[in-house]
């Protein structure tokens, strides 16, 4: 069961990154542009359109993770510390308090995209979405280590 909880987890991370770092490459541009290869359609994103699934998604994935979390105290933290690998384990807790930042930052996200028109405000939101997609994406490489780390012991 909580390979199953762990895999939904892991999904629901790639799938919030994916958005996350979507709408962060298109925050930056500075005005449209036509379509014309792969990489300016990239950047042609209506980030407004993301907000709502993103949040979603953070909040979800930040659930499973709670209700996965007793077990990795249980399991894989003992399996760490007895193979005295303390640096993982200093790297799950720094995790915790990016996915904690992230998750506190949320409404201020929100509401820049959905309650402060698109001209006003620009800075505020391409800082608070790259700094949401970071601490994202240092979360997502965290438990993917440690979850990599667990199976080698």
């Amino acid at each position: 069961m909580i390979t199953v909880l762990l895999l939904i987890h892991g999904l629901a991370a790639v799938f919030l990154i994916g958005a996350l770092t979507h709408q962060a490459i298109g925050v930056w541009k500075s005005k449209p542009a036509p379509s014309a290869t792969f990489f300016q359609s990239l950047v042609n994103v209506r980030g407004m359109t993301y907000v709502n699934a993103i949040v979603i998604l953070y909040v979800f994935t930040a659930i499973m993770g709670a209700i996965i979390y007793p077990l990795y105290v249980l399991d894989v933290k003992g399996s760490l510390t007895d193979a005295q690998m303390n640096s993982a384990i200093g790297a799950f807790e720094v995790k915790e308090h990016f996915a904690i930042v992230g998750l506190a930052m949320l409404p201020s996200y929100w509401y820049l995209w959905k309650k402060v028109p698109a001209t006003e405000f620009l800075t505020s939101r391409r800082i608070n979405t790259t700094l949401i997609a970071v601490l994202a994406w240092a979360s997502f490489f965290v438990g993917h280590i440690l979850n990599n780390i667990k199976g080698l012991i």
